[in-house]
């Protein structure tokens, strides 16, 4: 029932209003067969109270926290719990009608068990659009994140200077100029071609980020301290294609690659836990900060949180002369 198109208020007020006209619409209907009109009322109150509460109970916290985490049968008893609670609440507040005692249970049971089966069928629709649109995020934004490394990473301007600097080595017949060649050519394979669904081998992700920092150091004049460190990674381990690349490019578009350190751990434990640390020295601590807030950076959380929901944490510390990310990562 919650609606992300309108302003919480105006959503509330929504909700205000279809629940007076609910009692309304019942007031006029019992009107016409209950004399009295302060039974009339009482019996208004009584059935949009239980009734809302058996549809706010059931939709956000029967279905989500019960239904939504696979235990089944836990929220099928809580269910027959809560109709059954309702139910004789209303009878309690009701009272008996002139019928048998079955079918005043019966006709208290009925708005109760409709509102309960309403409840479950928007939650169901709801929750299915929620993935539908999640999905084309997710999409999205993996496509914003390869198209912002084309454009930052391997723009033409980057493509030039390392492609210049190959030339240089091989003008000079140095022996790595088959290596840088291979270099880049195996980063951008793993850019185009690798990236056939939403994740990619851990290692060869490593692997790219091992040729990226490589084709950084043919572009770098200076020769800054490079600290690149991998351990428990297996064939099995899968992640998020280019999950890491915003955090590799902050650290050497905006840190110190002149005479500071740039140092890069990552670490996979016995549970699967993915522990990714990245630290860099900065010149500018405030341009660095202003520089790491854009586009980029906002665009890596959304992935995380859409591919990694509850199974991630992202830390980042801006310091006078130095700027640390930490990332947590569940694989499993």
């Amino acid at each position: 029932m919650k609606n992300n198109l309108v302003s919480r208020p105006v959503f509330y007020a929504l909700h205000v209003l279809f629940w007076m006209c609910y009692g309304a619409i019942l007031f006029a209907s019992l009107s016409n067969w209950i004399r009295s009109p302060n039974d009339v009322w009482k019996a208004v109150i009584s059935d949009v109270l239980t009734s809302s509460s058996i549809a706010y109970i059931n939709y956000y916290i029967l279905l989500p926290r019960i239904y939504k985490k696979g235990r089944y049968s836990a929220y099928i008893l809580a269910s027959i719990a809560l109709v059954v609670i309702i139910v004789l609440l209303r009878v309690s507040l009701l009272g008996m009608t002139h019928m048998s005692v079955t079918y005043t249970y019966f006709i208290r049971a009925v708005p109760a068990l409709g509102f309960y089966l309403i409840t479950t069928v928007i939650w169901f629709f709801a929750s299915m659009i929620s993935a539908q649109r999640n999905a084309i995020e997710l999409r999205n934004s993996q496509l914003a994140s390869e198209l912002k490394f084309l454009k930052l990473q391997l723009s033409p301007h980057f493509l030039f200077n390392t492609l210049n600097n190959i030339y240089s080595m091989a003008y000079f017949s140095d022996s790595n100029t088959a290596p840088a060649i291979m270099k880049l050519s195996e980063m951008m394979r793993h850019m185009l071609y690798e990236d056939q669904g939403r994740f990619v081998s851990l290692a060869r992700e490593i692997s790219f980020m091992e040729n990226f920092i490589e084709l950084w150091r043919l572009k770098l004049d200076e020769k800054p301290k490079i600290i690149f460190k991998h351990k428990g990674v297996r064939d099995s381990h899968q992640i998020a294609h280019l999950i890491f690349l915003v955090f590799l490019e902050n650290a050497f578009k905006h840190g110190n690659t002149i005479d500071g350190t740039i140092e890069i751990k990552l670490h996979v434990d016995a549970n699967d836990q993915l522990f990714f640390h990245i630290k860099n020295d900065v010149i500018d601590a405030r341009k660095t900060a202003e520089e790491e807030s854009g586009v980029g950076l906002s665009n890596v959380k959304k992935r995380l949180n859409l591919i990694y929901p509850d199974k991630h944490e992202l830390i980042m510390d801006q310091q006078l002369t130095s700027f640390e990310v930490k990332l947590t990562i569940d694989l499993k």
